[in-house]
């Protein structure tokens, strides 16, 4: 992907923060995340010099799940995490103060990159037929394997009755093909490549047991951290706001980045359906997740959303 002056200018214009641009030292922030689709406005920001822009020295790392991730970050090893609604929620009720500070993927149940596959052959094709089976998550507590719960119960199953395993999306395909596991929720672009194989087909799209519109995973960073840090966090939000406007409008350019930090093949990401950003943090977006999660009691009680998000987060209109 050439990543011009113009259009690092572009994404960046009508900024309102200072600019930080010339010689002096950038701040350092750490940032981790799993490698799939909905990391690529901080790879983008990166590599178009955005952060920099801002005055920003961002460090990507990759991880296995946003809740690994995460422990990470709660733990010191790093300021940002891209993580899932879940996972701040548990947070959240554990009184651990992780909140959200920008926006990522929006979930549209109808366009939703996220899917539960099963063996092409499978007998498989209801929530009933699930009853005592292997589900994998990338996550065994996280918002796909709620997800997939409440898909199971509305389709005529026991989410009760499935046994949830934890596996990578880099490896689901092979454990479903292996018989270790009898169905596998997991994102794009790691659905397209296991569709392409053939040995698998389509059980459901999950989240449209869940909402319309979501927000399922996101930037988050410790409060304590973002209280000492306020400038510098606000400007990071303010970064992944200008490289998601850039990456949600030029979606067939950041091929070549994803492919890169994926390991996914070019001709795999332009076939599957790509995760776009909400443009700010939206409560409405959240607030079913965060439902869910109380139901499934994977959190003691629900709240409002608001209370994960953070008061340096970018907002509409600044």
């Amino acid at each position: 992907m050439r990543l011009t002056r113009g259009a690092v200018i572009a994404a960046g214009a009508g900024a309102t923060l200072p600019l930080r641009l010339g010689a002096q030292t950038l701040e350092k922030i750490r940032v981790l995340g799993p490698p799939n689709d909905g990391f690529k406005a901080i790879y983008y920001g990166v590599e178009s010099g955005i952060f920099k822009h801002y005055g920003l020295n961002v460090e990507t790392s990759l991880v296995a799940s946003g809740a690994v991730g995460s422990a990470a970050v709660i733990g010191g090893a790093g300021e940002v995490v891209y993580t899932n609604t879940l996972t701040l929620s548990q947070a959240h009720a554990h009184a651990v103060p992780l909140v959200y500070l920008a926006p990522g993927a929006l979930t549209l149940a109808e366009g939703s990159p996220t899917f539960t596959l099963v063996r092409t052959d499978s007998p498989i094709h209801t929530g009933h037929d699930l009853n005592g089976k292997t589900v994998s998550s990338p996550a065994l507590r996280d918002v796909n394997a709620i997800a997939s719960m409440a898909w199971i119960d509305k389709n005529g199953g026991d989410s009760k009755t499935i046994h949830m395993i934890e596996l990578p999306a880099s490896v689901a395909a092979a454990a479903l093909d292996e018989g270790r596991a009898d169905a596998i929720t997991m994102n794009e672009p790691w659905v397209s490549q296991a569709l392409a194989s053939g040995k698998v087909r389509v059980l459901a799209r999950p989240y449209q047991a869940v909402g319309t519109r979501l927000m399922t995973a996101g930037f988050a960073a410790m409060a304590p951290v973002i209280e000492r840090n306020t400038d510098q966090m606000s400007r990071f939000a303010r970064g992944v706001h200008d490289a998601a406007l850039y990456t949600n409008a030029h979606l067939p350019d950041t091929i070549p980045m994803v492919s890169r930090y994926t390991g996914m093949a070019p001709e795999v990401i332009a076939k599957s359906i790509r995760m776009v950003d909400l443009e700010a943090l939206d409560p409405t977006t959240l607030q079913p997740l965060i439902d869910l999660s109380a139901r499934y009691a994977l959190i003691d009680h629900a709240f409002p959303a608001t209370e994960i998000i953070s008061s340096a987060a970018y907002k509409a209109g600044r």
